[in-house]
């Protein structure tokens, strides 16, 4: 298995990584709340709650 990524991916994650930075707290923590949601109860609700979070802070594609 490769493990080194390909060209290209790790720029993406450092562009969502510098977005994510540049939220508003408030969208951080509602973004946090829903992920430690999902993970304290792996549904399919919750996983949809973390989606919409993440689609409304603008990480939709």
């Amino acid at each position: 298995m490769d493990l080194i990524p390909k060209p290209g991916y790790t720029a993406r994650l450092d562009q969502d990584q510098a977005k994510a930075r540049d939220l508003p707290a408030e969208v951080r923590d509602r973004i946090a709340a829903a992920a430690e949601s999902m993970l304290q109860a792996p549904t399919e609700e919750t996983a949809g709650a973390l989606f919409a979070e993440l689609r409304a802070a603008g990480f939709d594609q």
